[in-house]
Order: C-alpha cells, then structure tokens, then sequence
C-alpha cells in the first residue's frame, strides 16, 4: 500500500510539472515575452513574422496533454498496477517525443523554441519514468 502511494505521488508530480510548464509559460507571455522575442529575432532575417498565440499555444497543448496523460496514470497505480506500468510506458514515450519535438523544431532553419523551453517539457517525462519504473519494480 505504502508503495502504491509513492508510484502515484511520483506520477503525480509529472502532472505538477506539466502545470508548472504551463505557469512558465503564462509568466512569460505576460512579462518579458523571451520566447516570442527569441522567435521573432530568428525569424525576421527571413523577413517572417512569428505569431505569439502558435508559440505559446504549443506549450499550453503539450502541458495539458502531458499532465492529462500522467493523471490518468496516477488514477491507474493504485489498483490497476500492470495496466498502470503499461500505459506509464505509452505516456512516457509520448511526453518525451512532445518535449524532443519542441527542442527540434526548425522552419527556416529558425529553432523557434530555445532549449531550456525543450528541457521543460521534457522534466514531466523524467519524472513518469521513476513512476513508471516503480510500477514494473513492485510485485
């Protein structure tokens, strides 16, 4: 029981940091703006505007799928524990190639996120993998 309540916290702070992109985000987007100034700079040596609802609307889709996906895996672990390990696997490769996309993403030969943006969308991946290795690690 004491080991199904750490798989579930464990999922459930994969779900935290799929919010906490989302929070990064909306900080940004009200404040400095780095990542629209960040795209806009590349993009403007090829005389193309970026468009601030794309860049961040990305981000927003990727932090609610991704803690969709680990809520569901957290609501899983404590009574369906192989299911739960399996779909863990699913969900885990899933974050992982959203947070691989944004990091290699390129139009114009124009990386329109930095890597630090890449790098947090892929902390809710880290986090699920311990939580889906202590799913297949308990008996």
């Amino acid at each position: 029981m004491r080991q199904s309540l750490s798989e579930k916290r464990t999922a459930l702070i994969a779900v935290g940091l799929s919010v906490l992109v989302a929070v990064i985000a909306i900080v940004d987007q009200t404040g400095s703006r780095s990542l629209f100034e960040h795209a806009s700079r590349g993009y403007a040596a090829y005389g193309k505007h970026a468009s601030a609802g794309a860049l961040y609307g990305m981000l927003y889709g990727v932090a609610v799928v991704n803690a969709l996906l680990w809520l569901l895996v957290a609501g899983l672990a404590r009574s369906h524990r192989l299911i739960a390990a399996g779909v863990g696997v699913l969900v885990v490769l899933l974050t992982a190639s959203l947070g691989i996309t944004l990091l290699a993403a390129s139009e114009y030969g124009v990386h329109p996120y930095p890597p630090l943006w890449g790098l947090l969308t892929l902390l809710p991946a880290v986090a699920g993998a311990v939580a889906t290795g202590l799913l297949f690690r308990r008996r």
